[in-house]
């Protein structure tokens, strides 16, 4: 684990994945196994490399699981990712499909749920204002990149229109689903 910023971790793996070690201990993003206390895990969306040790990790823990309106749909999930580069994909629950109006505090961070459908119609991004961070998922990469729109569940549209929505917001750490 690197330290990105206080308290704010990275953990490299299938995915970059966020440990905020708070009084509400956050991990946005299961593509990295954490053996740390986890209260809650917040997914910023569906595919595998995001959510591969969600299920691990909510036993271990006890979490809750939290991911975007629109990609809390479990059966449409595993009737397209089942495996993922060979492994069986394990059922998870999801307790809270969050919202555009939604907001976490870890403490010392609130984080400003933000829809960003395009890479998947239910993609989220979390923004924390106070300190101009935004972890974005797959929507935005450091460089400029973007997540592909090309999958059965993605829109390039609306991936157009969440990016004029996030020139508007003053990020000074873009925090990536990968690096």
């Amino acid at each position: 684990m690197i330290e990105l910023y206080p308290k704010i971790f990275l953990l490299e793996g299938y995915s970059s994945s966020y440990y905020i070690d708070d009084k509400v201990k956050v991990l946005i993003d299961a593509g990295a196994d954490l053996a740390k206390p986890v209260d809650m895990l917040i997914l910023t969306h569906i595919h595998p490399d995001h959510i591969f040790y969600a299920k691990k990790i909510q036993e271990r823990t006890g979490c809750k699981i939290m991911i975007g309106k629109g990609d809390d749909d479990m059966k449409t999930l595993f009737s397209h990712f089942s495996t993922w580069q060979g492994k069986k994909i394990e059922r998870f629950s999801i307790d809270k499909a969050l919202d555009e109006s939604d907001k976490i505090s870890t403490g010392s961070y609130n984080l400003e749920v933000i829809k960003t459908p395009g890479h998947t119609l239910g993609s989220i991004s979390l923004y924390e204002r106070k300190h101009g961070l935004l972890f974005s998922g797959d929507t935005i990469f450091n460089g400029g990149f973007i997540g592909r729109t090309d999958f059965y569940h993605s829109n390039e549209g609306l991936m157009q229109k969440t990016l004029s929505n996030l020139k508007k917001l003053k990020i000074k750490m873009l925090l990536s689903g990968h690096n």
